[in-house]
């Protein structure tokens, strides 16, 4: 019988939100649990398959369960999950073939782990996902470093820590921000506090309804548009795309643009962008 906890996360999930095992031609359950006294911490190694991460303020215990996929008998006895306390501090980790050296290991071979995580969503989680789309929300605050596939994070009261190499990023309804951002779109709202983008090397930027400042220091390629933030918005360096901020509180300012236009509407504080700009501001 599914515990409360996960009848809760099930009913949370959309309808194929995740794909496990479509094409496998071997699999098997796994699941791993613990219990949470004296827990301050959550660390999550997730290999190669989908995660899912879900915070919940009556959970009494860390489960975590999905289901292994392998292309023969071999590698799905490889593929595990493991819970583990050391002292104060949980580790959940997949365990997978192609990550151990073993040897039965083919160019052709294959092997995943869809893994869906249960957890108090008063600790704080430190998360790395090596492939495949990652979702985690409910949590008391997060960093999260992510290979590849989409990253969707919300309702983080306190602070959000991202470095995503590719696949679209979604950041909702959380404390701060700050991101490092190799590809793809990138999409931020809702924040209590201030939005810091290290760097973001190619796609689309939108930031919306942020109640402290924005800063985006490094910006190679992709659109920047910034919106409804009560403070103020500095971009460092951009190297190419459009800028625009609109409905900002405090002072718009852009030191450094290579290509593309900047253009600003409703800027409450002091408007400065380079000089061989000042003739293309909309």
């Amino acid at each position: 019988m599914l515990s409360r906890n996960w009848l809760i996360l099930f009913a949370l999930l959309p309808a194929g939100a995740f794909a496990w095992g479509d094409d496998c031609k071997v699999r098997a359950e796994r699941a791993g649990g613990i219990d949470i006294n004296g827990v301050e911490k959550v660390v999550i190694r997730a290999g190669a398959g989908d995660l899912k991460v879900q915070g919940d303020s009556s959970a009494t215990r860390i489960e975590a369960r999905g289901e292994a996929c392998a292309n023969k008998q071999e590698l799905l006895d490889a593929a595990q999950i493991t819970v583990r306390r050391e002292g104060n501090v949980v580790y959940v980790e997949t365990k997978l073939p192609q990550s151990e050296g073993n040897s039965f290991w083919g160019n052709d071979d294959y092997a995943y782990i869809d893994l869906e995580i249960s957890l108090p969503s008063r600790l704080p989680v430190d998360g790395t996902d090596s492939s495949g789309d990652a979702v985690f929300e409910d949590l008391q605050s997060l960093q999260v470093q992510d290979s590849s596939g989409d990253l969707k994070l919300a309702r983080i009261p306190g602070a959000v820590d991202v470095t995503d190499s590719s696949g679209d990023l979604t950041i909702r309804d959380v404390g701060s921000v700050r991101v490092r951002d190799s590809s793809g779109d990138m999409q931020i709202d809702h924040v209590r506090s201030d939005v810091t983008v290290q760097m973001d090397s190619s796609g689309d930027m939108r930031i919306s309804k942020v109640d402290g400042n924005v800063r985006v220091e490094q910006d190679s390629s992709g659109g920047i548009h910034i919106e409804d933030v009560k403070g103020s918005v500095k971009v460092d360096s951009d190297s190419s795309g459009d800028i625009y901020a609109g409905h900002v509180g405090g002072d718009f300012t852009v030191s450094e643009d290579s290509s593309g236009s900047i253009g600003h509407s409703a800027i409450a504080g002091r408007i400065s962008v380079p000089s061989n700009k000042e003739d293309d501001v909309e």
